[in-house]
């Protein structure tokens, strides 16, 4: 990594000296064939704005952004992951070192590492590590061999010994969109989806029916988190966020759906991609929602984040 960006070690220096695993050399054979032949035929999927905000994403490259995505689809690391480590390592190739330890390149390999787990991945007969396209399927092999995408946390910390640059790129990457499968934000969006086809019932709150905020509190209860129970006290619970920055998990508040003395009258929860999933009304059932559906939009009122213990989620 540069060591202007967090003052920690470089672990490629220690690993180069300790010796490398065998594992992410196998892995480049599989699957630099795999990326060459995915790039001849334009299969490069479309970003994941689930969560994402839409000016962290323009930051990235377009060229960069592509082949961060045709990477993580070949390897299973998560494309937003390699994306952060991209610009915490080089902002995006604006410095590629070498760095005070001597790493150098688009993910600052030290060259004994490179020497390792360098990789051709444009086919052009180089394995350059100031060419992104050489470097992320490397920066992936890495990973892959350090544990990740089943422990992507010892992965990164592999990749840099720090628990502080662990939690850096972590933070960058859910900037891009990437939710972690066992942070409560995506399980709560999974419990959510889970009681779609339930029907709505004025004050229920679960397991088989529910009200729009009944759906809130059982789903972070499942969770171990207590909400209040009606929408307005949920929205004076949770920490307001802007829309730019709302993340699955959030939940989204409307104002005056029906006659009340309570400004906040609905909560639903937002699942990313767009969508909100909620109990609407009497005679409906819980479902997805489009963010930006006509009625719903025009009785938006604000994003809130839940929290445990006074931490933000």
């Amino acid at each position: 990594m540069n060591p202007s960006t967090l003052a920690t070690g470089d672990i490629f220096g220690g690993v180069a000296s300790g010796g490398l695993k065998v594992a992410g050399a196998v892995g480049l054979v599989f699957f630099a064939p795999l990326l060459l032949t995915m790039a001849a035929l334009g299969g490069v999927p479309e970003p994941t704005q689930s969560g994402a905000s839409a000016a962290a994403i323009a930051e990235i490259p377009p060229d960069h952004l592509a082949v961060m995505q045709q990477v993580g689809a070949a390897t299973g690391v998560p494309w937003q992951v390699l994306a952060a480590i991209a610009k915490v390592e080089s902002g995006f190739g604006a410095n590629m070192g070498p760095s005070s330890a001597g790493a150098i390149g688009y993910c600052q390999f030290m060259p004994a590492t490179w020497a390792h787990y360098g990789v051709d991945g444009d086919g052009d007969g180089v394995a350059d590590p100031a060419n992104f396209r050489d470097c992320l399927p490397a920066a992936a092999a890495y990973l892959l061999a350090s544990g990740a995408p089943g422990d992507l946390r010892q992965a990164l910390y592999a990749y840099n010994h720090s628990w502080a640059y662990v939690d850096h790129v972590l933070a960058i990457a859910l900037s891009y969109g990437y939710l972690d499968p066992a942070g409560i934000p995506a399980q709560a969006v999974a419990l959510a989806r889970s009681r779609m086809g339930s029907p709505y019932v004025w004050g229920a709150a679960g397991p088989d029916s529910f009200d729009c905020s009944g759906l809130v509190q059982w789903v972070y209860g499942q969770l171990g988190i207590a909400t209040p129970r009606t929408a307005q006290a949920q929205f004076d619970w949770a920490t307001p966020v802007s829309v730019e920055a709302m993340q699955p998990g959030d939940l989204v508040f409307y104002e005056h759906t029906y006659p009340s003395s309570e400004r906040i009258t609905h909560v639903g929860i937002y699942v990313g991609g767009g969508l909100v999933v909620m109990a609407p009304q009497a005679g409906d059932f819980v479902k997805e929602v489009a963010f930006n559906d006509p009625y719903w939009a025009s009785h938006f009122a604000v994003v809130g984040r839940p929290h445990a213990g006074g931490v933000q989620l």
